[in-house]
């Protein structure tokens, strides 16, 4: 007797270990191939493109990664509704992706429809209720029709229909720059700001504009839980030429800076 009620507590113990492993294995599934096979793919079956931009090093992105992508009511939308891709800033392609769409905060995820046109961005962390929300206010079936891409370019090149989208304003002078700047060594700048609220760091950028030429990058990063957001100007080859100009700007600007 005591065997059988062994036996039986055993095969409850294996099928909640079963039960728990596949509850914690549902997750968005994000697809491995580019951003052209993506727009074939949902042309050819009639859904819209999901794409998440992320670093290694962004505590946000992982901490979607974690919950918000593990969400039963996510990953079932988009797997049902979507093709998804992840993005990697620091990776080549990833790279391209992010000048040609102006990707400067992290998280940042847009929505295509299945014609391959960015439709509507988010530049910011969601909660899995969030997520939802924003995905079924395009899950629509005007968004989604079938529509056959042909592309003469090779699979991993960005096409001349993705380069020439409205999203993508930079020079090819700009473009060759921080390409060059990416693949050619580390980059420093100066953060001039830290805020817990997106539009006062989106404040500081509009005065930073007005006074700079140099390039103004706003870093989504969390602490202690909450989010904040770091103002950052310039992006320099070299740590001399980044803290020389942190020193221009406390004596001619009385601003404080740090070295990154």
């Amino acid at each position: 007797m005591k065997k059988f009620k062994f036996l039986v507590l055993l095969v409850v113990s294996i099928m909640a270990g079963t039960v728990l492993k596949a509850n914690n294995d549902t997750k968005v599934r994000f697809a491995t191939f580019d951003i052209n096979e993506a727009r074939k793919k949902a042309g050819e079956e009639g859904k819209l493109i999901f794409v998440d931009f992320y670093a290694s090093w962004c505590t946000p992105c992982q901490w979607m990664e974690k919950t918000t992508f593990a969400d039963e009511e996510v990953a079932n939308i988009i797997n049902k509704d979507f093709v998804a891709l992840k993005v990697n800033i620091d990776e080549f392609s990833g790279y391209d992706l992010k000048i040609a769409y102006q990707v400067k905060y992290l998280p940042t995820m847009l929505i295509f429809n299945s014609q391959g046109q960015v439709i509507d961005r988010v530049e910011a962390t969601m909660s899995p209720r969030k997520l939802v929300d924003w995905l079924n206010t395009h899950n629509t079936t005007d968004n989604k029709t079938i529509v056959r891409h042909e592309f003469n370019t090779k699979p991993t090149q960005v096409t001349p229909e993705v380069i020439e989208s409205p999203s993508m304003k930079a020079t090819k002078e700009e473009f060759t720059r921080q390409y060059d700047e990416k693949y050619t060594g580390h980059t420093y700048s100066v953060q001039v700001g830290v805020f817990e609220r997106f539009d006062g760091a989106q404040n500081m950028v509009n005065s930073l504009r007005q006074l700079f030429t140099e390039e103004i990058t706003v870093v989504h990063d969390m602490k202690d839980d909450h989010a904040i957001f770091r103002v950052r100007l310039g992006q320099f080859r070299s740590d001399e030429d980044a803290r020389k100009f942190k020193d221009m700007l406390k004596v001619e600007y009385n601003m404080e800076g740090l070295v990154l």
